[in-house]
Order: C-alpha cells, then structure tokens, then sequence
C-alpha cells in the first residue's frame, strides 16, 4: 500500500465526519456555551453590555414565578413519566402476547408519537374546546357534565398529561417490546418448573430484565417531559393564572418576548443543570453494567 493510500485512508473519517461536526457544533454546542456567557451580563438583544456576575440567577430563585413554573414542571413530569411508563408497559405485554392483529394494533399505537407536536398540540386544542370539543360532546352522552380541561387550573395540568400519555405510550410500547423480545423463553420455563406463579414471573424475570430499557425509557421521558413548552404556547400561553406556566416557557417569555436575553439564558442554564443532574443520579442509581 502506498504512502498516499495510507494517508487517504486515515483522512476520510474526519473528513466524512467534518460536516456533522460544523452542524451539531454550530447549532448545539456553541449556543449552549453562549448562552453560559450571556446569563452573566445584562445584554442588548444577543450582544452582551456589562457584566452582572451570578445576579441574574440569584433573582431568578427569589421570584416566586420561577418556583411556580418548577412546581408545575415537576407536577406535570412526574405523572407524565408514571403513566406512560406504565401505560407503555402494559399495551407491550399485551402485544407480546398470542394476539391476532397485533401489527395493526403496534401501528395505531405508535402512530400519534409520529405527528409534528404542533399538529397534535392544536387537535387537543380543538378536542378540549368546553363547549364544542368533542371529549365534552362524549362526555355528555354519558351524562357527565363538561369538564373545563385547559381554562381551569386543577384541570390544565392533567390535560397536557393525557395528551403525553396519549403521543409517548406507544413509542415506549415498542421499546417494551424490543426489551421483551431479548428475554430466553429458558427463563419462564424454569419459572413454571420451580411453581411460579404469572405475578411472581413477571416481577422476577420480566421487571428485572427490562431494566436497561426501563431505565432508557424515563430517561427520554424525563428529557421531554422537562421541556414542555408546545402546550402552553398553544392551547393556555401558560395559563389559567400561570396554573401552566412551565421553565421553559419562562425561557421563551423571559428571552424572547420581554427580550430580556442574558435572564432567560440564565433560566436556560438552570434547566440544564436540573435535567443533567438528575439524568446523571438516574444513570448511576441503574446502572446496566449491574445486570
């Protein structure tokens, strides 16, 4: 081989990969480092004007409004992951199982998770409508009364987590039964052979061998769940009485609309720092390395 092929060689994996690079690092990494500077000066559009230290986080976590839309992001998370981490699991083992149809029923399951958000976000928008909406026209042939979905404040929340219930169930469906799928029918055989029972196989075999897609599950879950802003921007603009408002739409609001770009860069950083953490104890706490 010559000298020349050999140098061809070792130059075409970066160069092919060039590229990618320029992009994810002028789009992603170089904004995300940006944004680090211009939480700590008082700025002019993006251009940073006097340096102010820690002062804007330091009055971001003594407004009362930053709290409110934490609260209503972990609210709205926790059950959002629950839900669709149980719902997902559950519409797998049912599939997994002897079922006629069942490519037709994996295809209708996963289909919402793959319609653009603001489509979906203005089809709930419409089906949520108090008077015309047609979860409240179902409703009313049961005879249940109207139910204020995104105009009350107990109800905003648990509207934005049906419909996450609704678009991420059948993506975490497949990932369950990807997870499913691996598991040696050996195991369930020795389990029938030992007399055990279907609870004691689920939750000593399944459970336990689903752990790494589990732990991939809520993971990704919490990674959307933690930046909910379509919702809000398009059905309440974060409220009834900021009953909706999240830290993500304080970004936007913050930033874009008062134009006040090095605060809403300083929100940005502490949602950061909030999913990085938490995605780090999460990985640590199930680590796949154990199984």
């Amino acid at each position: 081989m010559s000298f020349k092929t050999r140098i061809s060689k070792r130059l075409f994996v970066p160069i092919t990969l060039l590229p990618a690079l320029l992009i994810l690092g002028g789009f992603t990494y170089f904004p995300a480092f940006y944004s680090i500077v211009l939480s700590l000066f008082r700025t002019r559009l993006f251009s940073p004007v006097s340096f102010v230290g820690f002062n804007h986080y330091i009055d971001i976590f003594k407004e009362e409004l930053f709290w409110v839309g934490l609260r209503n992001t972990v609210v709205y998370s926790f059950w959002s992951i629950a839900g669709s981490l149980i719902l997902g699991l559950l519409l797998a083992l049912i599939l997994h199982s002897k079922l006629k149809g069942k490519g037709f029923f994996r295809t209708a399951f996963f289909a919402p998770y793959i319609i653009p958000v603001a489509a979906s976000t203005m089809l709930w928008y419409w089906m949520y409508d108090p008077r015309y909406g047609l979860i409240n026209i179902m409703l009313g042939w049961l005879s249940i009364q109207p139910i204020p979905w995104i105009t009350s404040r107990d109800w905003v929340l648990p509207s934005f987590v049906i419909i996450n219930l609704w678009k991420r169930a059948g993506f975490n469906m497949v990932l369950f039964l990807s997870g499913l799928a691996t598991i040696p029918e050996e195991l369930y055989d020795s389990g029938l052979v030992d007399g055990a029972n279907v609870f004691q196989r689920f939750t000593r075999i399944t459970l336990p061998m689903l752990k790494p897609v589990t732990l991939f599950v809520v993971v990704m879950a919490f990674l959307h769940c933690f930046q909910l802003f379509t919702e809000p921007y398009v059905m309440t603009k974060g409220g009834p009485g900021n009953a909706s408002i999240t830290v993500a739409y304080q970004i936007y609001v913050t930033g874009f609309r008062n134009m006040n770009i090095g605060r809403g860069s300083a929100i940005s950083v502490i949602l950061f720092a909030i999913i990085f953490i938490v995605t780090f104890m999460l990985v640590r706490k199930y680590d796949t390395k154990e199984i």
